[in-house]
C-alpha cells in the first residue's frame, strides 16, 4: 500500500496550528472549554499575540510566561501564579 502525502496550504497550516494550541491548553492545561474565551490564560496568551502553538507557545521561556498579563475589569493585571505554574 502507498502512502500518501497531505500538504497543508499555509492557511490550514495556521488554523491547523490555532486547534494545537486550543487543544493543549484544554487537554493539558485544564482550561474548560466553555471558558476559552474568557479564562485568563488565553486572555493573558492572547493579550502577549500567543495564538499558535508551534509558532509561539513552545517558544515560550520561564521569563516570557512571569510576564503574561492580562486586562480585568479594564485595568491590566499579571496572570495569577497558579495559572503560570500550569504554564
Amino acid at each position: 500500500m502507498a502512502s500518501t502525502v497531505v500538504t497543508l496550504s499555509p492557511a490550514e497550516e495556521k488554523k491547523a496550528d490555532k486547534d494545537r494550541l486550543l487543544t493543549a491548553l484544554i487537554n493539558l492545561c485544564g482550561v474548560p472549554y466553555v471558558r476559552y474565551k474568557t479564562h485568563p490564560i488565553v486572555l493573558a496568551l492572547k493579550h502577549d499575540g500567543i495564538t499558535l502553538f508551534h509558532s509561539d507557545f513552545i517558544h515560550m521561556t520561564a521569563a516570557d510566561i512571569d510576564a503574561l498579563q492580562y486586562e480585568k475589569g479594564g485595568a491590566l493585571v499579571p496572570l495569577e501564579l497558579n495559572f503560570k505554574m500550569i504554564l
